[in-house]
Order: C-alpha cells, then sequence, then structure tokens
C-alpha cells in the first residue's frame, strides 16, 4: 500500500476564470436552439428578429449570471443538485433536481435533433 509521500499529487489545476465561466454557461443556455429555430422566428416577426433574440439573451444573461455565482460560491462537482441541497438540505430534492437537469438535457438534445433534421426524418418515420 503506496504511503502518502509516494502518492502524486492530484490536484486539479483552476484554469477557467470567472469571465470564460460565464461565457460558457451562456453558450450552454442559449445553445444551438438560437441556430434552430431562427427560420420560425423570422417567419412570426419579420425584420424585428433582433427582438426576441435579445430578449432571450437577456434572460440567458440572467440565469448565466445565477449560474456563475453559484458555481463560485459552492465549488463542488455536481451543479444544480449540489445548489439545491445546499438550499433545502435534503437529498431527495437534490435528486429530483439532478434527475430533471438530465432529462432536459435528453430532450432537448432531441429536439434539437428534430430541428436540425426537418423535413428529412420523415422519410425514416
Amino acid at each position: 500500500m503506496p504511503t502518502t509521500e509516494q502518492a502524486p499529487d492530484t490536484r486539479l489545476k483552476r484554469g477557467i476564470s470567472g469571465p470564460l465561466l460565464y461565457l460558457f454557461i451562456l453558450g450552454d443556455v442559449l445553445g444551438a436552439g438560437v441556430y434552430a429555430l431562427v427560420g420560425v422566428i423570422s417567419a412570426e416577426v419579420g425584420g424585428a428578429i433582433w427582438v426576441p433574440l435579445m430578449v432571450a439573451l437577456a434572460l440567458a444573461l440572467l440565469t448565466a449570471g445565477s449560474y456563475a455565482e453559484l458555481v463560485t460560491k459552492y465549488p463542488k462537482a455536481g451543479g444544480a443538485a449540489v445548489f439545491a441541497e445546499r438550499a433545502f438540505g435534503k437529498p431527495f430534492i437534490s435528486f429530483l433536481v439532478g434527475f430533471c437537469m438530465l432529462a432536459a438535457g435528453v430532450t432537448s438534445a432531441a429536439g434539437l435533433a428534430q430541428a436540425f433534421a426537418g423535413g428529412y426524418l420523415t422519410t425514416f418515420i
């Protein structure tokens, strides 16, 4: 059994700065949905397509700011499940939040796949 003197230092290097984390979360929130829905939005609003996109950007900035603040306050792996655990102190609520985040990721990936595939999927379905 190795002693602590022989064990290598396995600390993680902090390579993500605050602004980089903020931009990463902003990109995660906006995602590819903006690109998939531009045609649908422009059909509804015409030349004022920038208005709903700016509203979406403002909401995404609020979400990104919240996540960036929470991640810097509680630097522990687990994301929203950790924040729910810290807020409510109940493991079941933490599990529900984690499961909902997982389900949201799966369904958004499926929705984006359908949005980008468009009419091509009708050939296979």
